[in-house]
């Protein structure tokens, strides 16, 4: 089409009287797709806001939109959540089907934050929920009765990012036990319970010795069949063997925040061969000796650039994508590990880094070298905590991005 001046005058006054309420509902929809993210990663969920006060065609793609992730949930939040489901539902557009990503704090029942009974509540209102994100404070466990509904209102839920929860506290295995579908697992806070401990047993604060490994070898391990497994700290050997007991055929990304000791590197071990993704904040003689068990790995993420332990003789020649990070908490002044690590992958097709890497002196040659060989160099303002959507993907890197929301179905 030409330019405005070029235009007959009866197609470009055309043009100017569309209206925006003329435009299509799929386009509509496109463009709410289109500036869904701000270049963090998170929703923009003013921009939404702003979109559903347009007109009346734009009101419901936006709201649901809007809805598609939720901020995280708690007192007095969940009262005008709440309230915003129920209004939308009496209107016939029940924004609680929009909802795939739910964020929510549980409290105990002597609190007057959102209990469990209002935790079920919630879920049950929003039946298409695909990942859920929980704090849980001041409760130990759920009870019988609010299991019993959680089993019902989570069947759709294949992603749980459990962010928070006494360090005895049995909930990850209530979870995964009415959960068996689960298929991505984030632990964000410590776990020093036992699965197979009742509550009435005194709580365990280590391991026991000697019999310990033949107890455990006797007892089912976990449902669940992970994809996906992200440990911000490691839990007992005993407790991640069971964990990744039905996961040897599965496993395929691996996201450590701390590195196992012996015992929990022999469990892991059995799963290196078959990961396709591994992201390490620290990278140590241990961690390199991992990595070069992962002969089909196809992409590597470290969080810092590693200067104590050459990266280049552990790394895979089988990577496709390389991410590395340079936080001011730990910030490098070179990039020659990197460059060196470039030199010794024949199928790299992707760099990516953050824009502290990006003023480093070596920069410009990193981009060079890459250029010279078809690598694509990628400056992500994300920052590392931001997680990625919990889909199964055919290549990396896998990103926050609208086309997977078709794929967040449970």
């Amino acid at each position: 089409m030409g330019s405005p001046q070029t235009l007959p005058g009866s197609i470009l006054d055309r043009i100017l009287r569309l209206h925006m309420s003329d435009l299509p509902p799929e386009l509509v929809f496109a463009i709410l797709e289109h500036v869904y993210y701000t270049p963090t990663g998170s929703p923009d969920h003013a921009l939404l806001a702003n979109c559903s006060l347009v007109c009346t065609l734009w009101s419901v793609p936006a709201q649901s939109l809007l809805f598609r992730k939720t901020t995280r949930l708690q007192a007095p939040t969940i009262l005008s959540f709440q309230t915003a489901l129920r209004s939308s539902a009496s209107r016939g557009n029940p924004m609680g089907d929009a909802v795939r990503s739910l964020d929510i704090s549980v409290w105990g029942i002597l609190n007057d934050k959102c209990q469990p009974e209002v935790f079920t509540e919630v879920l049950q209102s929003c039946p298409r929920v695909y990942e859920l994100t929980l704090s849980v404070f001041g409760l130990h466990e759920f009870d019988q009765f609010a299991l019993a509904k959680l089993k019902h209102a989570g069947q759709g839920i294949r992603a749980l990012n459990l962010l928070d929860c006494g360090v005895q506290s049995p909930v990850l295995f209530q979870l995964l036990g009415i959960w068996p579908h689960i298929r991505f697992l984030k632990i964000g806070t410590e776990i020093a319970a036992w699965p197979w401990r009742h509550p009435a047993e005194t709580p365990v604060f280590r391991q026991l010795k000697g019999n310990a490994g033949n107890d455990t070898a006797q007892r089912p391990p976990a449902c669940v069949s992970l994809y996906d497994l992200s440990l911000s700290r490691i839990p007992q050997p005993a407790v991640l063997a069971w964990l990744l007991g039905s996961s040897a055929s599965t496993l395929r990304i691996l996201d450590l925040r701390d590195f196992p000791g012996i015992e929990g590197r022999e469990i892991l071990t059995a799963h290196a061969p078959h990961l396709r993704s591994l992201r390490l904040l620290h990278f140590s003689t241990e961690s390199a000796a991992f990595l070069r068990q992962c002969i089909r790995l196809e992409e590597l993420v470290i969080y810092t650039i590693p200067i104590f332990v050459p990266l280049a003789s552990a790394i895979p020649q089988t990577i496709e994508h390389l991410s590395f990070r340079n936080p001011r908490h730990a910030s490098r002044s070179t990039l020659n590990p990197i460059l060196d690590t470039i030199e010794v992958l024949p199928k790299l097709r992707m760099v990516t880094c953050d824009e502290d890497s990006q003023g480093l002196r070596d920069f410009a040659l990193l981009k060079t070298r890459c250029e010279e060989r078809g690598v694509e160099v990628v400056i992500s303002e994300v920052p590392f905590w931001v997680n990625e959507d919990p889909v199964i993907v055919d290549c990396f890197p896998r990103r926050r991005s609208v086309s997977n929301f078709r794929l967040m179905t449970g």
